[in-house]
């Protein structure tokens, strides 16, 4: 089980770090994806093909981070997030079945 506080902590801490690289509005997206993407998996019967998009978005996104800052600051920013790393894989197990 995920505890909702510290998934939380680290959605503004990712947002944080993204707006700070890559911008306000890319922050914005992203978040708004991971929050759709906890809608869809807490009701799978709104499952579609927009989970797929929302995870590829994240995805771009984090590759993104990656290519702009050193391997150990995004080796650190991973470690911060492992909450939402875990959400992201759950989801992705999960998409096939919607």
């Amino acid at each position: 089980m995920i505890n909702l506080e510290v998934l939380r902590l680290e959605l503004n801490y990712l947002k944080q770090v993204v707006k700070g690289i890559i911008g306000d509005k890319a922050s914005s997206k992203l978040c708004e994806a991971i929050e759709m993407l906890i809608l869809y998996f807490l009701n799978p019967t709104n499952c579609d093909s927009l989970s797929l998009t929302y995870i590829q978005a994240i995805d771009k996104y984090l590759n993104q981070i990656q290519h702009e800052i050193a391997s150990y600051e995004y080796k650190l920013l991973l470690n911060n997030i492992p909450t939402i790393i875990i959400f992201i894989e759950r989801v992705k197990s999960e998409i096939p079945k919607c």
